[in-house]
């Protein structure tokens, strides 16, 4: 029942996406061509940019993902040594359980339990950190990226600019799409401090 429902959701989003869609780019003036020939209305100019490929494919980009990927590693480290302890504790608890007191049975148990729930504190606390500074390194590169697509657009008279990711484009072709533009002129204009 859930999946027929979210087959449902996701259709009727499909569908309001796409009628938004003709509607952004019938109110914008885009016309396809044989209509265009017909009225006598030229028709814009038309690009699309991949955001997240341009943001990783920035010098920028792969200097911030190197530099978190760095930052994280010994703590990464950390974590498995920790879950390497605990499977130790785990399995020297079950080797002494026959032997030990219901007493300390519970105390172990718990003792257990206690580092088993820190770390699990530790590996969450490390994915939201990671997830922050991706956050906070992208969307300084989106802002600059932002401006040289509105110059470049201008520039190259382009009319309207899609992001790909966006999921409304259902059709575009391969000249009209500006990302690796974009992301040379970022480089060119944002040199990586090394």
């Amino acid at each position: 029942m859930n999946r027929i429902l979210a087959k449902q959701v996701f259709s009727m989003s499909q569908a309001l996406v796409l009628a938004v869609s003709a509607v952004a780019i019938s109110a914008s003036g885009v016309a396809l061509a044989a209509p265009a020939a017909k009225s006598g209305v030229s028709a814009n100019r038309v690009a699309l940019i991949d955001f997240q490929v341009a943001i990783l494919q920035t010098e920028d980009g792969k200097a911030a993902k190197a530099k978190i990927e760095k930052e994280v590693d010994s703590r990464k480290k950390e974590l498995l040594n920790q879950q390497q302890e605990l499977k130790k504790l785990e399995d020297d608890f079950e080797a002494k359980r026959a032997v030990l007191s219901e007493d300390e049975k519970g105390s172990k148990a718990r003792d257990l339990q206690a580092k088993f729930m820190a770390f699990q504190r530790a590996q969450v606390t490390l994915d939201q950190e990671v997830r922050q500074k991706e956050m906070q390194e992208t969307q300084k590169i989106f802002q600059k990226l932002s401006v040289l697509v509105e110059e470049y657009a201008k520039t190259t008279n382009f009319d309207l600019v899609f992001e790909k990711g966006a999921g409304a484009v259902l059709y575009i072709a391969q000249n009209s799409d500006i990302t690796a533009d974009i992301v040379t002129l970022y480089n060119q204009r944002h040199k990586v401090k090394k």
